[in-house]
């Protein structure tokens, strides 16, 4: 197992990742809203820990809109209490996706729905859910992984329907239902893929040029061992050219983890080893060094890792169920000496 070290994550002479990096980078987390009752042990890491947190599902339309007529703002609005009470900043995730989308969107009776009932029914689920919380929800992702792994458009039933369209018109619903919020367009593999952050610079070039309001680009950032830093660094700073287009434009890390595992590898166990533990450190703090020069050039103020520790990760049972050990919190909320590494810098 990765190594840990006998101190929890909200022990009071360990360091806070939101204090050690204030008026530098926000760190955040995607949390669950089991983890905000009053008495869980996960409420002590937030508060402890984070300044910015996500929903890691909660709040996507299969949860919130699972039937035309009918939303469900129980756990959003539990959320976003949990948040104003503690002085943490929240970010909506996501607004449109073809994941964990309910399919009424997409039909009309026994047909699909016209391009115009899509965007029609896409702006007015926007326009509700941003309205409801306006002014409370900081940052919103508008779109999510819009884009194919071999980069250009991904062939989704949102674009089936309604092709480029629905992009804009989500980002102008946004706006128009919360204009002080920061909308991002969001994805994964941006960082390791060439033709996927070459794809993106000029998607988010051209709506930043047609005035659709577009204020970052979210990179998921789910890495691992093995990621190549270079390949990293060179298509980061693609996208960070796109803010000679619009000053205030910022990059954003949205769902950071370093998985143990190569992309692609199927294994279902792995014994973790000295050479293991030593990557791992000197991955995580390379990957802060280069967070904190993107945020002293002001392009990058915010980085949430996509889940609390390592027992809740989703990596646990993705793309097979096994052991992964992703995060700076291990299981237990123990902290690994990776922690200390980043939070030392």
């Amino acid at each position: 197992m990765a190594q840990l070290t006998d101190r929890t994550a909200y022990s009071p002479d360990v360091p806070s990742l939101k204090e050690v990096f204030r008026n530098r980078l926000r760190i955040g987390a995607a949390v669950n809203t089991w983890d905000l009752e009053p008495e869980a042990e996960a409420g002590r890491v937030i508060r402890k820990q984070f300044g910015i947190l996500t929903l890691e599902n909660e709040s996507k339309p299969l949860y919130v809109h699972p039937e035309e007529d009918r939303y469900f703002f129980d756990r959003f609005d539990k959320f976003v209490r949990f948040g104003e009470e503690n002085g943490i900043a929240l970010r909506g995730h996501t607004l449109v996706w073809h994941g964990q989308c309910p399919g009424w969107f997409f039909r009309d009776g026994d047909s699909d729905a016209s391009h115009d009932l899509l965007l029609s029914r896409m702006k007015e689920h926007i326009k509700t859910v941003v309205s409801r919380y306006r002014g409370r929800v900081a940052v919103w992702d508008v779109l999510n992984e819009v884009l194919r792994d071999e980069g250009g458009l991904r062939e989704s039933r949102w674009y089936r329907i309604a092709g480029e369209d629905y992009i804009p018109a989500a980002f102008f619903a946004a706006c128009e239902a919360d204009p002080d919020a920061r909308l991002v367009i969001n994805d994964y593999n941006l960082e390791s893929s060439e033709a996927k952050a070459d794809t993106m610079a000029a998607l988010v070039e051209s709506l930043i040029r047609n005035g659709v309001p577009v204020d970052a680009v979210g990179l998921q950032m789910h890495l691992n061992l093995y990621t190549d830093m270079e390949l990293l660094k060179k298509n980061v700073r693609k996208l960070a050219e796109l803010r000679r287009l619009k000053p205030d434009f910022k990059l954003e890390v949205t769902e950071l983890d370093l998985s143990c595992y190569r992309w692609g590898d199927n294994a279902e166990d792995l014994i973790w080893t000295e050479e293991h533990e030593r990557a791992f450190r000197e991955k995580y703090a390379a990957l802060f060094r280069f967070y904190l020069e993107l945020s002293e050039e002001g392009i990058l103020d915010s980085v949430v890792f996509w889940g609390l520790n390592d027992g809740v990760s989703w990596l646990n049972g993705f793309p097979v169920r096994r052991r992964n050990y992703p995060l700076l919190i291990g299981r237990n909320n123990l902290l690994k000496p990776a922690f200390f590494d980043v939070a030392g810098l």
